[in-house]
């Protein structure tokens, strides 16, 4: 009854108490600002999630996107009017010690 009716603090014994209330009151502060912290951390791991799974989509379109353009028969065409023909001799590559025997 005495510390509902608020008179404990009218007391010498107050003083006293009054560290380990100051002590209680920044444990509270704490808790709350980490429980925000953590919240905000969350939403921004969340955002990235998101962020980085519309990236990979994108990246597999683009991928695709070049790989389709970049086939032999496409480049052949496109070169084609540039005037830059499809050379059908075959090259070979020697080794200097194939040149030697």
């Amino acid at each position: 009854m005495k510390i509902l009716g608020g008179n404990f603090l009218t007391r010498e014994d107050f003083s006293k108490i009054f560290p380990f209330m100051v002590y209680v009151t920044v444990l509270l502060m704490l808790i709350i600002t980490n429980a925000y912290i953590a919240e905000s951390a969350s939403r921004a791991i969340k955002a990235n999630t998101v962020q980085l799974r519309d990236l990979k989509v994108q990246h597999t379109y683009a991928k695709s996107a070049f790989t389709k353009e970049s086939t032999q028969t496409i480049m052949i065409d496109k070169l084609a009017k540039d005037g830059i023909k499809e050379s059908m001799e075959t090259r070979i590559v020697r080794s200097k010690k194939q040149e030697e025997q």
